[in-house]
Order: C-alpha cells, then structure tokens, then sequence
C-alpha cells in the first residue's frame, strides 16, 4: 500500500511538532508540513521558525512534502510577485535538513498565465538547485485549475512536478479519474479530499460525501505509476461544518485511506 500522511494545516492550533507527534500517533506513516497562512490558523513554519523547533522536527520525521502557498505567487506585479518568489526560494531553504524532498505550489491571486509560468520557471531552478522537486496543485478558481492548466505549465516550466488534487479539478469541470491518467506520469504528491458543487459553490466535504470516485481516482494513480503518499487535507470542518474532534477525524481519515486503497486494488485486479 502506499504511505499515509496527513497535512498539518487542519492542527493549525497546536505547535508544529505537537502537531506532528498527534499525526504520527494516529498511525500514519508521515506529516505533510505546512507553511500557508489559513483562514482558521497561522502556518506551522515560516522565515522566523527558530532552530531549535526545526531541530526537533527533523528528529519527528519523515514528511511528505512541505507546502508552500503564497497568494503572490505568479502575481501580475512584478515586486510582489518577485516577493513571493524570494519567500519560496528562503523557504525550500528548510526542507533538506528536513528530509523532504517535495514542495509545493499554488497558482496565486491576480495573476496572468505569463507571470505564473515565469514564477514555475524560477521556482523549479530554485528547487532542483537544493536537491528538491517542486510541484504544483492547480486550484479551483485559479488561472490555473485543471489538468489541461497543469499540463500547460509543465511545458512551460520543464521539470515541474503535480499535486494532484482532485478536489480542485472536479469543481472545474474534469473528469478526474481521466485527469489522474494524463496527469500520473508527473504527480510526486497527492491529497486526498472530497468536494460538491461549482466553482462558485464548492465545499469540501468529508471523504465520502461527495462527487468524486476517490478509489478509480487512486487506480488510475496507481496505473500510471505512482507510488508517492496519499496525504490527507482535511478542510471539511471549515468549508462544510465537518464537527468531529480532532482525533476521530485523525482516525477517520486513516480509515478512509486504506479502505479506498484497497477499493482501488480491486478495481486493478477486476
């Protein structure tokens, strides 16, 4: 089976490695760090995260990949998006010492296609310069949001990598499960979420209570060949009023994983 992780975002209140350690307790087999102000909480690491805190997570690992959203990225405006840029290249400053070798991207606010394949460009030399793969989530919404997007900004930017999230391609309008065909080949890291409506109206629901078909998703993955993490991005407690405390969520969510893996090995071997 593939590895478990769990993205620290959700844990926005407690302090990384306790973040961390909770995760690792419940089972899984690695964390996804997260460096993206939310809107129910701060990022777990940031430019100022001391050394000492950084010292301690290198002890807690091994991570997934370290998520680094930034609303400028890929702005239209050169000074801020030259910012954002120089934030992304400070950042993937930590992920060796880490261990991780996978960070990630979003397509920012107010951008253009020019300037978001020109951030790619940039940020892909900054990666493979430390030894990392940079990936990036294409996002509902956003100038860049579906597979046909993603495989627009591989041309352009050679050597990026895919977040697959289908969570953000459904609202779009793809078929995912075709989506995790065409987009296999360059995924080296994927969140598992479920999701409802438009991109007008989407929420985020528990796993299982909404539109996509997650175990053909994960076989078509796996079909393709990927064998990365399976890490989950809970947001349902925010989009969709998901009231399980912390732990049952922890608990649910493995669950659901090993439960869909295995569905998705069925679907392989029929």
């Amino acid at each position: 089976m593939l590895p478990t992780s769990f993205h620290t975002g959700f844990l926005a209140g407690l302090p990384v490695a306790e973040a961390v350690r909770t995760i690792r307790g419940h089972g899984y087999d690695m964390a996804e760090l997260n460096a993206e102000i939310l809107p129910w909480g701060p990022a777990h690491l940031g430019i100022g995260t001391p050394g000492h805190v950084l010292a301690e997570l290198a002890r807690l690992g091994p991570y997934s990949a370290l998520c680094l959203h930034h609303r400028d990225f890929g702005s239209k405006d050169d000074d801020r998006r030259d910012a954002a840029l120089a934030w992304t290249a400070a950042m993937m400053e930590r992920a060796p010492d880490l261990g991780i070798r996978v960070v990630h991207v979003i397509p920012g606010e107010d951008t253009s296609l020019p300037s978001l394949h020109h951030s790619l460009r940039a940020a892909v030399e900054a990666a493979e310069a430390r030894g990392l793969e940079l990936a990036l989530e294409p996002i509902v919404g956003r100038q860049i949001g579906t597979a046909e997007g993603a495989l627009g900004a591989i041309a352009a930017a050679p050597g990026l990598k895919i977040n697959f999230d289908a969570s953000h391609l459904k609202p779009m309008g793809d078929d995912v499960t075709e989506a995790a065909r065409k987009l296999a080949p360059h995924v080296v890291h994927m969140h598992l979420k479920d999701v409802t409506g438009t991109p007008e109206t989407f929420r985020f629901v528990p796993i299982g209570q909404g539109e996509i078909d997650l175990a053909a998703m994960l076989q078509a993955l796996i079909a393709g060949g990927y064998r990365g993490p399976v890490s989950i991005e809970h947001e349902s407690h925010w989009f969709a009023a998901d009231s399980r405390g912390a732990a049952q969520v922890l608990d649910d969510c493995l669950r659901d994983i090993r439960r869909l893996l295995s569905e998705a090995e069925e679907l392989s071997a029929a």
